[in-house]
């Protein structure tokens, strides 16, 4: 069983009023031998703790492992509302007949649900908030980051944190997404344009197809695609523009024997050579799970993917 175990009060993470608050979640173990570590999962971009379903969950219980999850500030709801065109006239007269362009920003940003915060959360607001995590869990850590919150807690990693092992699921390379991003606008343009309108305005009709084919290569039931979908929430513009890698946000490169990289072969958001140059930089090798897309957590071939990090984690505790 799941339950909430903490909600802080906004900002309370990152000591900034400006910041919604964050939850946390536990599943005690169920079976399994005695663990001398807890994990915590951290998702990834537009989603929240919610991503991390029971099945997934229960399989880590099964296995003796107390499992956290962690939603990081900023999230404030999903479902994206279409902007009328009398709206986007009143943007439109608001930024250049009057010059107010934050007045035109507001009305926006009220217009399309899922626009990201212009003034969201940094991604070291979201290395604080694992960091917290972590300092209430009170004892040692494996933490499991996918997506953008890989590229939170490797700027954790950069602050000296050290958890008790780390796992890299579909994760923002060390260097940042300019190269990934490069290639899909190159190669990939019509996923490129649905991502960018999915960041704006969330899914619709006219990109809803490209984004579940690109995200769940794999298939997904109907049932847990529409269940998804009103959970998706709006990110943070300066956490996902740091995640394109300027300035610098990770460690320096090094053999980190603690750190495991797993990617899906048939990620399109980040790609397989990607997967391959992070794991390269930490001194190791990548899992490269078959037939998975970028949410390797989720659809038929997540337990691939969580007997994957069960094996790492096995063997960092063999090492003692």
């Amino acid at each position: 069983m799941t339950d909430t175990v903490t909600r802080m009060a906004p900002g309370e993470a990152a000591g900034a009023e400006t910041l919604p608050g964050w939850a946390m979640t536990v599943t005690e173990p169920a079976g399994g031998p005695d663990r001398p570590f807890d994990l915590l999962f951290v998702h990834g971009m537009a989603s929240g703790g919610w991503i991390w379903d029971e099945a997934w969950l229960s399989a880590f219980a099964r296995a003796g492992y107390r499992s956290w999850t962690i939603t990081l500030p900023g999230r404030r709801g999903g479902g994206a509302a279409a902007a009328t065109a009398e709206t986007m006239d009143r943007v439109l007269q608001l930024a250049f007949t009057r010059g107010d362009g934050q007045a035109a920003l507001s009305l926006l940003a009220q217009s399309f649900p899922l626009l990201p915060d212009l003034e969201g959360p940094r991604l070291e607001d979201f290395a604080a908030a694992i960091g917290t995590a972590l300092e209430r869990i009170g004892r040692p850590t494996a933490v499991v980051a996918h997506s953008l919150g890989g590229a939170a807690l490797q700027t954790l990693l950069r602050q000296g944190t050290r958890p008790a092992a780390t796992v890299l699921l579909a994760s923002v390379p060390p260097y940042g997404l300019w190269r990934a991003s490069m290639q899909m606008a190159w190669l990939d343009p019509a996923l490129y344009l649905a991502l960018m309108d999915f960041t704006v305005a969330g899914l619709h009709p006219g990109n809803v197809d490209i984004m579940r084919a690109a995200l769940f290569p794999q298939g997904i039931a109907d049932r847990d695609f529409d269940a998804l979908v009103p959970k998706l929430s709006e990110e943070s513009l300066s956490a996902m523009t740091r995640a394109l890698g300027f300035p610098p946000f990770a460690p320096l490169p090094g053999p980190r024997p603690d750190l495991m990289v797993i990617g899906g072969a048939l990620d399109r958001l980040v790609p397989v050579a990607d997967s391959w140059a992070t794991a390269a930089y930490y001194g190791g090798l990548p899992r490269i799970i078959p037939e998975t897309g970028h949410v390797l957590m989720m659809g038929p071939t997540a337990p691939r993917t969580a007997a994957a990090i069960l094996d790492f984690l096995e063997t960092r505790q063999a090492r003692g």
